[in-house]
This record gives C-alpha cells, structure tokens and sequence, in this order.
C-alpha cells in the first residue's frame, strides 16, 4: 500500500546559524498558504539569487534559507515502511540548484541529503525502496514534527541572478 501524494500543513523557515543576513528569505504570505494546497499559487524567495564568478576559491554563490515541512497528516499508510518519496514542483529558472532535500524528525534533519545539481522543474527524490537511509517507524511518519527540509542555492557553474519559485512540495510513504 502507498499513501497518496500528501500536502504539508505546518511550514516554517530559519536561517543556518550564524548566516540571517547573508542568506535569502522566503516571502511568507499567509503563513506560506501556497504550499499547502495545490492552487496554483507559488511562493518565491524576497529577492533573487546571485552567483558571481570571480575564480572558484572568491565566487560568491547565495543560498536560501532553509523551510521545514511538517504535518503531513498520511492517511492509508503501509503497515511497515519501505520507501519515502519527496515530489518537488519549482520554476527554477534555469539557475537555482538544490543544497539540502532531506527528512526531518522532532526537529533534526535525519538520513540522507538527496540534494542533486539537477535543474528539472519537477522533481521526485527517493522511491518505492529508498528510506534515505535512516530508519522510521509508522509512529514516526505519523507524528507531526516528521517532515522535509529544503534549502536552494545558486548554481555552482553558472554566473546569474535569479528567484526561486517553488509551487507545491508533497511526500508520499511506501
């Protein structure tokens, strides 16, 4: 059995510590309403991202800031768990990459970063067996602090100035 395609219900941002000022903010409208229902409707960063080449020891390259997923409320699940999928739905404009697609739990990222160079504007990390590498009971899947954690940045190679626009992020348990 597989859960269907599960919204978020609680979503929040933070800065890595140390970094509030060097990173990029999410514009939260109405407690990020448009990530918690599939309306069409997106949320994007407060200003856009740069990268700026100089040589590869002085480039600067910004990243945002981190947005944690929690809440999911599954409903169907499998008696045991066999893998997680994450389907992350974004206008990446050609530029912004992922830094950190990873799970959470109580407030600790857990398991396996599954963060890729990969510009698709739709993308599904894990599958039908991957657990990214951490191992989670069906308690820990139900309980709302279980989640997702996401921060993008610019991309590494190519000098730019962008946003980024992300319009639904959803989770799925086999």
């Amino acid at each position: 059995m597989t859960t269907n395609w599960t919204l978020p219900n609680s979503i929040t941002q933070y800065a890595e510590t140390g970094a509030e000022d060097r990173h990029v903010q999410w514009l939260e409208i109405d407690n990020f309403s448009a990530l918690k229902s599939l309306d069409q409707r997106s949320i994007k960063t407060t200003r856009d991202l740069v990268h700026i080449a100089r040589d590869p020891r002085h480039d600067i390259t910004e990243k945002t800031y981190y947005l944690r997923l929690t809440d999911f409320r599954f409903k169907n699940l499998p008696s045991t768990i066999s893998g997680i999928e994450l389907k992350l739905s974004m206008n990446r404009f050609g530029r912004i990459t992922d830094d950190d697609i990873s799970l959470c739990l109580d407030g600790e990222i857990i398991g396996e970063n599954q963060a890729t160079l990969d510009l698709n504007p739709i993308k599904i990390y894990g599958n039908q067996t991957n657990l990214w590498n951490t191992t989670l009971s069906i308690s820990d899947v139900q309980n709302s602090t279980f989640g997702c954690v996401l921060r993008f940045q610019s991309h590494p190679k190519w000098p730019h100035k962008s946003t980024a626009l992300i319009d639904a992020i959803e989770i799925r348990i086999h």
